[in-house]
């Protein structure tokens, strides 16, 4: 399987801040999206736990302190993901997630990944596409250098055969484990996971004021962008703004005909052409 792990090479300024992008742009969607919450604040409980962190890693090799790192988190600490209780924006909100001890994989990664950095460990995004994986770059006693990928879910290791199984469950049986899904991830691709999921917890929750505050950030710095004003239309909808919602998703269509949500909404218009004309008879 080494073959088809990408290698890579950073420097030591980007290698940090791949690190701990994940963790300031959840600090920004967690203001956004709770408007009593501050900096300082989550700051705070991020810092009690690097104090603790420091103090629990403390071994002679890579392997063995991310080991440590791993055992901190999710057996001293308890982090943990419920599938019970998954989806919910409260395992996004990292003030939530660290006081709950309870995220998912994109939230738990991104503590991970924030403490790697500040303890220099070899810890990396990977942005699969089932959910966030952290890969790892260990170099062993003989000297030899082996990438191994863990599961930010629980904390464990992943084999290659339960990744591929995933990987068959997501794209279909057949599915193979190649480069592109192994790779270290960009600041791009994490963004646009993060801020998904963010958006689909909140509309889940029926919180559409806080998933339009999302959209709207990111529309003031790509006013045109089609995808965000493709959201932005679900949500109106949603919200019964028929005719904004149509307007947004009329859009959408025509800058991006052949996308697969295009033909969905394409049968969905007339509904809400319909939903226009009754408010506007009422």
């Amino acid at each position: 399987m080494d073959e088809i792990i990408p290698k890579f090479e950073f420097t030591n300024k980007q290698r940090v801040e791949l690190q701990r992008f994940l963790y300031k742009e959840l600090i920004r969607l967690s203001i956004l999206v709770d408007e009593t919450l501050t900096e300082p604040k989550i700051y705070g409980l991020m810092s009690a736990l690097v104090k603790k962190a420091r103090y629990a890693v403390n071994g002679e090799t890579d392997a063995e302190r991310i080991e440590q790192l791993l055992n901190f988190l999710y057996r001293e600490q308890n982090f943990n993901c419920s599938a019970e209780e998954y989806f919910f924006v409260d395992n996004i909100l990292l003030n939530k997630v660290l006081r709950n001890q309870r995220g998912m994989p994109v939230s738990l990664g991104a503590i991970i990944l924030h403490i790697a950095s500040l303890l220099d460990l070899p810890l990396y995004p990977v942005n699969f596409p089932t959910q966030l994986v952290i890969r790892a770059e260990v170099t062993l006693e003989s000297g030899r250098k082996e990438t191994r990928f863990i599961n930010p879910w629980n904390g464990e290791y992943l084999t290659f055969e339960l990744m591929e199984k995933w990987l068959e469950a997501e794209m279909g049986y057949g599915a193979e484990l190649n480069r592109d899904v192994l790779k270290i991830a960009s600041q791009s691709e994490l963004l646009e996971r993060l801020e998904t999921v963010f958006k689909m917890a909140l509309t889940r929750e029926g919180r559409y004021e806080e998933t339009l505050r999302l959209i709207e950030y990111r529309l003031a710095y790509d006013p045109q962008d089609p995808y965000e004003i493709r959201d932005r239309g679900m949500v109106l909808a949603s919200m019964d703004c028929y005719q904004a919602a149509y307007d947004d998703l009329s859009y959408f269509i025509d800058q991006c005909p052949d996308d697969p949500s295009a033909m969905v909404l394409k049968l969905e218009m007339s509904s809400l052409e319909k939903q226009i004309k009754e408010s506007v008879f009422h």
